[in-house]
């Protein structure tokens, strides 16, 4: 391959948006998952505080059954993206033994008319209904088992700063890895339970760096999640129910979390990536340090924190979903969370910029069992296939 010849290369990872045309996705699996244990940083479980040390003593490998149910869900959704052409591999060497060049035309999704024609040439029915979405073709991957034992979560991580009993499992790559432009991030994460999560994705990540001369794979400082220098007090859970915490007391001590700024801490779902302008949920698992390395490392990006008074739980993605950009002729459409709505003043960005700001429609119940490690604001929670079409659960 000559210089010129390898300076033109395509690119693989290439992805700026939360909305953007996919083209490429990891799903996760729920085998060996886990009941994880409590973190300083917030607790996996927010039962009643009568009720919380009984819950704990159930933590650890979730019944067979449930793991059973859990990854029939997953392949379900494999199936319907593999109904919008999709191509399904465990390792980027499986998807890009064809040709690359071929893998990478940019596929733009398009309406197709589907009107039906009589002999005369006019159409039998004159509406949209005839007119469908063409899918692009979205190749999705799995993440790999590199032992000839079952996927397992319910042994022992022990660190010099830490000990962990049980880990949470691979269910969840949103949480773990996001991509600004041709760079894979791996997040430095506050959970002791996820502290090695990312290294199950090794095989994919590795796969797409031998394919992709382009990419950059980078990772900021390991934190130690050390209790004692990375979190105010390892006994706060004990002390604060987490509905108190996000009522009032989040937002009266001025955003301040169990999470001190020792060290640099976010998950890649405290992140929403809207092209230059990327926004920053200050919460449980995202400190201001994170916020500071992200600025330092991708000086051409704009980063933006977001402070959300009725939420100082982890992650974004519930909170702030953007569907599509502004166009010609039409606003931009970000969907808003009513149970977590934003400060106005940090809204402002969006609507001077044309941006349409939609609230989310409740959810139809908000009642979720002890062990649930997630709420009822999941109902915003959906996976952008391209501007003009999302799958939602």
């Amino acid at each position: 391959m000559t210089q010129a010849t390898a300076m033109a290369a395509p690119s693989i990872v290439n992805s700026w948006s939360e909305w953007g045309t996919l083209e490429l996705v990891c799903v996760g699996t729920a085998e060996g998952m886990c009941y994880p244990d409590d973190t300083p940083s917030y607790p996996w479980h927010k039962g009643p505080s009568n009720l919380r040390s009984y819950i704990r003593s159930i933590s650890g490998l979730r019944p067979r059954h449930r793991i059973k149910l859990a990854q029939a869900q997953l392949d379900n959704l494999t199936e319907l993206l593999r109904a919008e052409s999709i191509v399904v591999a465990n390792l980027t060497d499986e998807i890009f033994d064809e040709d690359v060049e071929q893998f990478l035309i940019r596929r733009q999704t398009s309406i197709i008319d589907n009107s039906q024609t009589d002999n005369d040439g006019n159409n039998n029915i004159n509406n949209n209904d005839n007119k469908i979405i063409q899918k692009n073709k979205i190749d999705v991957c799995r993440p790999v088992n590199s032992s000839e034992e079952p996927l397992s979560f319910n042994h022992q991580l022990s660190t010099p700063h830490f000990k962990c009993q049980y880990q949470f499992g691979l269910a969840c790559p949103r949480d773990i890895l996001i991509t600004f432009g041709d760079t894979v991030l791996e997040v430095p994460t506050s959970l002791h339970t996820r502290y090695f999560e990312s290294k199950y994705y090794k095989p994919l990540l590795y796969s797409l760096w031998k394919q992709d001369s382009n990419m950059k794979w980078i990772q900021p400082p390991k934190p130690t999640c050390s209790l004692t220098k990375m979190f105010h007090d390892i006994d706060y859970w004990e002390k604060v129910d987490t509905r108190d915490f996000n009522k009032s007391i989040f937002v009266n001590s001025g955003y301040k979390t169990n999470l001190n700024e020792n060290e640099i801490a976010f998950d890649a779902a405290d992140i929403i990536r809207m092209g230059k302008d990327v926004f920053y949920k200050k919460c449980a698992s995202a400190n201001n340090q994170g916020l500071h390395w992200l600025r330092r490392t991708f000086p051409r990006l704009r980063f933006h924190m977001m402070h959300f008074p009725t939420d100082g739980s982890y992650h974004l993605d519930v909170s702030l979903v953007p569907l599509r950009p502004p166009a010609s002729g039409s606003h931009g459409i970000i969907l808003l969370n009513q149970n977590y709505p934003p400060l106005a003043n940090e809204m402002k960005l969006f609507t001077d910029n044309d941006w349409r700001p939609v609230w989310a429609p409740l959810y139809s119940t908000g009642d979720v069992p002890p062990l649930a490690l997630c709420t009822g604001n999941l109902n915003t929670n959906l996976l952008s296939l391209s501007e003009d079409c999302v799958m939602i659960e």
